[in-house]
Parts: C-alpha cells; sequence; structure tokens
C-alpha cells in the first residue's frame, strides 16, 4: 500500500518534470523562430504565389502562434492521459481514475475506428481525383491545341475553346463530387444533410442575379457578337472591350472610362460591332452630313466634299468616298458625305479629322454653310465664310422688296 503512495508521489513528481522540460523546450524553440529573417516553410516559388501576402515578418507571427497552440495541444493531451494513469495507483481513486480513462478512450477509439473504416472510400476518393485531374488536363490541351487552331473542328470557332473548357470543367468536378459525395465521412448524418440543405436554398435564393448573368455570358460566348479588343457600341456605351467573362463584360470608352456591363443587360440590347468586318478589303463605312443652300450647284458642293474626304487621314482611297443627296429640308440641301476606314477604334479622331477638312474645302470652293438661321434673313448679309475664302469681285448683296 505505501508502496502505491510512493509511485503515485513520483506520478505526480513527473507531472512537474514534464512540464518543466516542456517549458525549455518551446523556449529554445521560440527563440529560433525569432531569429528568422527570411521564409521558410514559405519559401518555395509555387507556394509564394499563392500565398502573396506571406512575408518573413507575418510568417514568424504564424510560426509562434503554431508554436503556441502545439504546447497547448500537446499539455492538455498530456494531462488527459497522465492523469487517470497517475489516480489508479492508489485505491481510493483507483475507479475515477479507470471510468475517466474509459471517457478519453472512447472518442480516440472512434476516431481511430473511422479512420481505419474509411480506408477502402479513401482509396476510391483518391483514385476519382485522379482520373479527374489527368482528365481535366487531356481537356486543357486539347482546347489549348484549338485555340491557337493547331487542331481544328468544322463549325468550332477558335475563340469558343477556353469558354468551353471552362464550362466542361465545372460539370466534371461537379459530377466528380457527386459520386464522392457518398463515400466522404459523416455524409448520410442528419447534421451533415441539413447543413447541404441550408447552402442549397442560400446559394439558390441569393444567386437569381448571378445565374441570369452565367447564362447570358454563355449565350453571348455562343452568338460571338464581339471578341475582346473589338469597337462596340452597346446601348449607349461606346468603346473597346477589354475582358469578357461568365458574369460581366468590361469596355474602355474612348475617354478611357472602364465601364462594366452585366451580361444579362447585353443580351437584352443591340450590340453595334465597329471592328469585325473592318478587316475586310472595303473596311466600314464613317458618314456624317452637311447642308448647303438651293442656290449652290450640286456638282460643285459633291466635289468639294469628296475632296475633303479623300485628304483625311486613316480614309482609304479606294473604294473612293461618296455624297448622298440625304434629303430636300425646307432651306437647305442635306448631303451626307461616306468614305471607307479600317480603324474604327480610332473613329472619333477620324470624324475630327474629316468635319476640318469638310469645313476647310467648302471654305475654298467659296460655299457656305448653311442653317436656317442664315436662310431666314438671307438678303443683306456677306457669305458666312472666312474673309480668304470670299470670291473675287464678291458684292455684298442689298435688301429686296418684292413688287
Amino acid at each position: 500500500m505505501v508502496l502505491k503512495y510512493v509511485y503515485f508521489s513520483l506520478a505526480i513528481l513527473g507531472v512537474f518534470l514534464f512540464f518543466f522540460l516542456l517549458k525549455k523546450f518551446f523556449k529554445w524553440f521560440q527563440s529560433k523562430v525569432d531569429k528568422l529573417d527570411r521564409n521558410v516553410l514559405f519559401r518555395n516559388e509555387e507556394i509564394l504565389r499563392f500565398f502573396k501576402f506571406i512575408t518573413p515578418r507575418r510568417e514568424k507571427h504564424i510560426l509562434k502562434f503554431v508554436v503556441k497552440s502545439i504546447r497547448i495541444g500537446v499539455s492538455v493531451f498530456f494531462l488527459i492521459v497522465y492523469l487517470p494513469f497517475v489516480f489508479s495507483f492508489i485505491p481510493e481513486t483507483e475507479e475515477f481514475a479507470k471510468k475517466v480513462f474509459e471517457y478519453v478512450m472512447k472518442p480516440v477509439n472512434f476516431l481511430v475506428n473511422g479512420i481505419l473504416n474509411f480506408i477502402p472510400n479513401l482509396f476510391f476518393i483518391v483514385v476519382i481525383f485522379f482520373i479527374t485531374k489527368y482528365l481535366l488536363k487531356f481537356l486543357k490541351y486539347l482546347t489549348g491545341e484549338l485555340e491557337r487552331e493547331a487542331v481544328t473542328l468544322d463549325g468550332f470557332y477558335a475563340d469558343w475553346a477556353k469558354p468551353t473548357f471552362n464550362l466542361v470543367r465545372v460539370v466534371i468536378i461537379a459530377f466528380a463530387v457527386i459520386i464522392c459525395f457518398p463515400y466522404i465521412p459523416g455524409s448520410d448524418s442528419d447534421a451533415f444533410k441539413g447543413v447541404s440543405i441550408f447552402f442549397g436554398v442560400l446559394f439558390s435564393l441569393g444567386s437569381t442575379a448571378a445565374i441570369s448573368n452565367i447564362v447570358a455570358g454563355v449565350v453571348i460566348t455562343y452568338m460571338r457578337p464581339f471578341k475582346v479588343g473589338d469597337r462596340v457600341e452597346i446601348g449607349e456605351t461606346i468603346g473597346d472591350v477589354t475582358e469578357r467573362s461568365l458574369l460581366v463584360t468590361r469596355i474602355k470608352t474612348i475617354k478611357n472610362i472602364d465601364v462594366t456591363i452585366p451580361n444579362s443587360s447585353i443580351l437584352g440590347n443591340h450590340i453595334i460591332n465597329f471592328s469585325k468586318n473592318a478587316a475586310e478589303d472595303v473596311g466600314i463605312i464613317l458618314h456624317t452630313s452637311v447642308t448647303i443652300g438651293y442656290d449652290v450647284p450640286s456638282g460643285e458642293v459633291i466635289q468639294a466634299l469628296v475632296k475633303g474626304a479623300k485628304n483625311t487621314q486613316m480614309i482609304l482611297e479606294k473604294p473612293a468616298p461618296f455624297v448622298l443627296v440625304k434629303s430636300l429640308d425646307d432651306f437647305y440641301i442635306n448631303y451626307e458625305v461616306n468614305c471607307h476606314t479600317k480603324n474604327p477604334e480610332k473613329g472619333a479622331l477620324i470624324y475630327s479629322y474629316l468635319h476640318e477638312s469638310i469645313k476647310n474645302e467648302l471654305h475654298n470652293a467659296g460655299i457656305e454653310i448653311l442653317s436656317p438661321h442664315y436662310n431666314a434673313i438671307r438678303d443683306g448679309n456677306v457669305l458666312t465664310v472666312p474673309p480668304e475664302n470670299v470670291p473675287k469681285g464678291y458684292v455684298k448683296p442689298g435688301f429686296k422688296i418684292g413688287d
């Protein structure tokens, strides 16, 4: 009996000795951590790209937290396992120690048995994982070849390759998860089912707009109304497409403003693509209108307008610019100038050059650009052209009074 109490006392001293040595060890280990001046765990390049925010200073704080957590965990585990052993030496606490030890070993046995029972399912999940992984690698390689047009399929466009791969990847991963789901530990428990239903309802209620944008994004992808880099007009927004995703499309306007448009809005709007036909021989047609009085011969006006269009930068010589008589209005004739260009992305600048060139050619020909205000009080007013363009011998007309 006395010997049992001696063992009990030695076991109690063992507790203090263990915590003394544990404190010494972790103090030494903490001093090593404090001296770190570079990444140790996160120095691999691939890991660093994934954890860009992990600096040496932050890694030091993480390691300190991990060391502290391990120390607490080891201490708790030691007390849970060792104290029942200590109190089993004396008769007064032997039954209590056995009961506590049973309580401690029950979850441990459950965990060990669960792991052992999970091993066959784990092999199944690993096989599915590797099949999915290499299938996705093969599809990525195939779509890469389709995108580079090294491999071609009838009716399949190169710009469909990447979005098609993304859609197929989601379907394959979802299918793999569905297959593996029954083999996950606890998947058949009521708690697991409740959490799954909760997240399903939450997703369905909160993602209505997102789903509509995704569906619109898929439809737009296979409609092929534009591609990245095209100059487009969507609703009231004109600019170059800089990014296209399943949810949104981003456009940079001619004023260098970034506009994000939900795909569902694009699908419900008309889309004008200025770049799609620009690469053809004729390019696209830019047009503008000018109003000239009835007293000026149409031949002179058309000749001046065509000459002004030909002298404009980034306008094609062939096909040649042409003029249409758009309308015969009450006070003037409306002429429409049409010219071809292969630079639709510079449309605003070309229009500026075109208007300036047309104005100069009309002034050089002594032709004034009219509006109703000039026409209404025409008699007694000089030509509305710069003085250097007024024809020689021009006499300012007087007021005419009807008979």
